[in-house]
């Protein structure tokens, strides 16, 4: 496989909270006849298209499983969260029933059974509403398996805004949309879904590549990917200390409720100051913003440190609530001599 430089694109976008609700691939190969046949005798299910599809597509499948995704109904955290999975604001998103039932970017319908899946191949692909069980991808692929439909929205971050553009908590595709990128119509899949050059289907070895999205889905739980979220930067400026802090995600950061952003500051190993940023203070930064706080500095004063680390809530030892974290994950770091 080739991959697609994106080091450009994780210098500007940040990774956070719950990956987008989108799967980037539809499936090749085969005959339109023998793919109808096919259909027709073999329509998936919402519980069997696991395996059903890791069947042709393998290597999607393996990148799939690592992600939050597939972790959306089985999580501790979302257990807890949700309290017991009572909240039923929160089913919707991590069981839901296929997205082009409501259509791509309204909210989906809440899955009867087989909620510990996740957020599946089916979910996002399969047009329940045809009964030919045709699968939506951003390729107009012909496949034995099934047949395909080309779905523009499947390259822009309508279909991520299906579970990422509702709830205030975590409404990200709002945040992007009102934000630069969305501005610029830089979808959520160029950081989300960085993109190789492979084969739609492992199976069909005689199929030419094509640029495929990574189904991992990184985000904030990805440590190289969040440390692409935000900056510090400090300067002196008429005497005293400035600490400017910008988010360079393409949403609102920290990108969802349950994390916490925090940057200390210190002056010759002292600390002279604490800012928190989080859903929950109600003073989350929006996609490029920057913030600064200045400190008078004293005489003699010989060096300065700013460190901004991300807080992720747990599960407490009872089990029965969520708590910030005690670790954190370093995402910049400055120091100045002054």
């Amino acid at each position: 496989m080739r991959h697609r430089d994106t080091r450009g694109l994780r210098a500007v976008v940040a990774c956070v909270a719950v990956a987008c609700t989108t799967l980037l691939v539809a499936c090749g190969g085969g005959a339109g006849n023998e793919a109808t046949q096919v259909a027709a005798v073999q329509p998936p299910s919402l519980h069997d298209d696991i395996e059903t599809c890791a069947s042709c597509h393998e290597t999607i499948h393996a990148a799939w499983q690592t992600s939050r995704h597939a972790q959306s109904w089985k999580s501790e955290t979302f257990r807890v969260a949700s309290d017991n999975y009572r909240k039923e604001e929160c089913l919707p998103c991590h069981a839901p029933d296929m997205i082009q039932k409501t259509g791509v970017a309204n909210e989906p319908l809440v899955r009867d059974g087989y909620r510990s899946d996740g957020v599946t191949c089916i979910v996002c692909h399969q047009d329940a509403l045809s009964e030919e069980w045709k699968m939506h991808g951003p390729y107009a692929a012909d496949s034995p398996a099934h047949e395909t439909v080309q779905d523009d929205s499947y390259s822009t971050a309508a279909v991520c805004a299906s579970c990422h553009g509702h709830d205030a908590e975590f409404n990200q595709y709002h945040s992007w949309k009102e934000g630069m990128y969305g501005q610029q119509d830089f979808p959520c899949q160029a950081c989300h879904m960085p993109q190789m050059e492979a084969l739609l289907a492992d199976t069909e070895v005689d199929k030419p590549l094509r640029w495929v999205g990574d189904h991992s889905f990184p985000g904030s739980h990805d440590e190289e990917y969040l440390k692409t979220a935000a900056t510090v930067k400090l300067k002196v400026e008429d005497g005293a200390l400035v600490v400017a802090v910008q988010n360079q995600a393409g949403h609102f950061f920290p990108g969802g409720a349950f994390r916490t952003a925090v940057v200390d500051i210190s002056v010759d190993g002292v600390e002279v100051g604490r800012l928190e940023y989080s859903f929950e203070n109600e003073n989350q930064l929006e996609s490029g913003e920057t913030v600064t706080l200045r400190h008078e500095l004293m005489d003699g004063a010989s060096e300065a440190t700013a460190r901004l680390t991300y807080y992720k809530y747990v599960v407490n030892e009872p089990g029965t609530g969520l708590v910030q974290s005690d670790v954190g994950t370093v995402i910049d770091e400055s120091s100045l001599t002054l």
